[in-house]
């Protein structure tokens, strides 16, 4: 060889050397890229695949290259129309799209959505492929486009009125939903841009200055807002409505529109007005009196329990009343009862400590005729018989846990079947609770269910004893001697006899009062339950004098009740606004008293 030869061998070495290198390096970054990449032959097989495409489809390069047709990791509706690309791109002069969405199936079964871009490798049939995994994407376009749905959906049913509007005085609107109509009695595209009726027009002129100054002050504070206010309709009605609304502002701080909701509010307005009407006509009847119902007493604590009445006999919640035997809690109930919207349906008194155990469950439930031996025809349950009423357990602490969990069941709506039938009973009642015990200590004792006592405890009436609230005792006295004597007027009580009974600390509470009383008209003597702790204390009389053995029932209830004031007036040091309240008398009142005891000159 000469050495012409030698050089272009050497050339033609360098060149071969060089194209290798950058063979290497193409591979190397085709292997190394960072998105999944084939390379796809004429006949649509795979002779290169990187790493990234063994993670888009779960094979493995050895499993992918020489062996797997590029359509089979194709979803069945994108295979022919990647097929009609993979040949017309292969075709001099076509127009194809370079590219296109499809999606891969991987080899768990899951489909992917991908991007995908082609191209052709010069001078060859051979493309390259390169992918983008937008699945996630493709997932929130979707869910966006649901939800857009939904919203509309929401939207178009919702019984009142979303919008947007400009914050300018007559409020035009941007948008309305479609419950406008059912509102105002226009449709959305009557008040948008106010092409037929501005909605400041629709706001009653009485309500017009206190909606825009509190639209005005939320913001003023970039707060939301809401108010209930007037609207008169397209037909001419007035309409109380209500809204909620919210500035939507730049983050400048500077105000780009008013968005919220406007619904219908006229029910639960003449539903308010009338309840607060009836709300001061109870107050009314209570204010300076002496008597709630069946229920005496006009104490601060007794003012307590009767606004507690007042409070569970406007909901439908359950009530638990704790008090010591004798305070009256059947009273408080009855009471509860005849004030709700259960007035005049059932009120149904079970003594749960009174029924055997074997019995509880038929008693509560009832029983079909044939249940069991002796069961001739069939008995209506406590629960039954209080469906649509009230249901009221006494010594609710007496109640097993067993039965607990069946009555917890048929109150939650679970239901309940009487022994010997298949039929199963929802009854609509309302629980009134009492006891005498403590039911977070049984509780914590594990004698008391937490979810049963939960669903129970939910309106706590706590009713003070009769010694926590002996002020009131005068007037009990007065209330059973009326109850004993009739239309006749109550005999003579000596002064030491009411000494006695002002001085002892009543374990029985008003029950035990009761009976005394009874006792004592009926057979001249006063017996108690226990002994007296301490010696009668007389009376003060008006005069500063003792009370005498035939000191008649009025004069020992007037002494009472000056000696009540002066000790009321010592001890907030003659300050007569503090005694009147600590003896829940209204100042009017107290004054009023001063004077006819002759302690208003003190």
């Amino acid at each position: 060889m000469n050495d012409n030869t030698d050089t272009t061998i050497d050339v033609l070495k360098a060149r071969i050397d060089r194209l290798e290198q950058e063979k290497a390096r193409y591979l190397s970054m085709f292997a190394q890229s960072g998105a999944p990449a084939i390379i796809v032959e004429a006949d649509m097989s795979i002779s290169l695949a990187n790493e990234k495409f063994e993670e888009l489809v779960g094979y493995s390069r050895a499993e992918i290259e020489g062996h797997i047709m590029w359509p089979d990791f194709m979803a069945l509706e994108d295979r022919e129309r990647m097929k009609k690309y993979h040949r017309l791109r292969r075709i001099e002069g076509q127009t194809v799209p370079e590219e296109y969405e499809c999606k891969v199936i991987h080899r768990d079964g899951s489909v992917r959505n991908i991007y995908m871009k082609v191209g052709m490798l010069p001078g060859m049939k051979t493309s390259i492929a390169n992918f983008m995994d937008i699945t996630s994407r493709k997932r929130a376009e979707e869910a966006l486009v649901e939800s857009q749905r939904q919203l509309a959906t929401l939207l178009g049913n919702l019984p009142g009125m979303a919008y947007r509007c400009r914050q300018d005085d007559q409020r035009t609107m941007a948008f309305a939903s479609e419950g406008c109509l059912g509102l105002t009695g226009y449709r959305p595209s009557d008040l948008v841009a106010n092409k037929t009726c501005a909605y400041a027009d629709l706001i009653h002129p009485d309500d017009r200055h206190r909606l825009a100054e509190t639209i005005t002050q939320a913001l003023s504070n970039q707060h939301s807002f809401e108010m209930v206010y007037r609207i008169r309709t397209a037909s001419g009605d007035e309409k109380w409505v209500w809204e909620k609304g919210v500035g939507v502002f730049t983050l400048e701080s500077k105000l780009l529109a008013l968005e919220g909701f406007i619904t219908d509010f006229t029910d639960q307005k003449q539903s308010e007005q009338a309840l607060v009407r009836e709300n001061l006509r109870l107050r009314s009847t209570m204010r300076d009196r002496y008597q709630f119902g069946n229920i005496v007493g006009k104490s601060p604590a007794m003012q307590k329990v009767y606004q507690l009445i007042l409070n569970a006999a406007a909901s439908d919640a359950n009530v638990i009343i704790y008090g010591e035997s004798g305070t009256g809690k059947e009273l408080v109930a009855r009471a509860i009862h005849e004030l709700s919207d259960r007035k005049g349906l059932g009120f149904v008194p079970v003594n749960c400590g009174a029924i055997p155990e074997t019995l509880i469950e038929s008693e509560f439930f009832g029983y079909a005729k044939g249940a069991f031996s002796g069961a001739g025809q069939a008995k209506q349950g406590y629960l039954d018989a209080a469906d649509k009423g009230t249901l009221f357990l006494d010594e609710l602490g007496e109640i097993n846990q067993n039965m607990q969990v069946k009555l917890l069941r048929a109150i939650e709506g679970g239901g309940y079947t009487p022994l010997g039938s298949s039929g199963l009973r929802r009854p609509d009642i309302r629980i009134v609770a009492a006891t005498n015990r403590d039911l977070r200590q049984m509780v914590r004792q594990g004698l008391i269910r937490e979810d049963f006592f939960y669903r129970i405890h939910i309106i706590p009436i706590q009713l003070p004893a009769l010694r926590q609230r002996k002020e009131d005792l005068p007037l009990l006295i007065d209330h059973f001697l009326k109850q004993e004597y009739a239309d006749k007027h109550p005999p003579r009580i000596p002064g030491q006899v009411l000494d006695a009974l002002l001085n002892y600390h009543w374990p029985g509470n008003v029950r035990e009062l009761q009976n005394v009383l009874h006792r004592y008209v009926t057979l001249g003597q006063l017996d108690f339950l226990e002994p007296q702790p301490t010696p009668p204390v007389a009376t003060i009389l008006p005069d500063g004098g003792q009370a005498e053995a035939d000191l008649d029932y009025q004069a020992a209830m007037t002494g009472f009740e000056k000696e009540l004031f002066i000790k009321a007036l010592e001890k907030h040091r003659w300050h007569r606004e503090k005694a009147a309240a600590s003896l829940g008398l209204s100042r009017r009142t107290f004054f009023r008293k001063l004077k006819k005891l002759g302690l208003s000159d003190r």
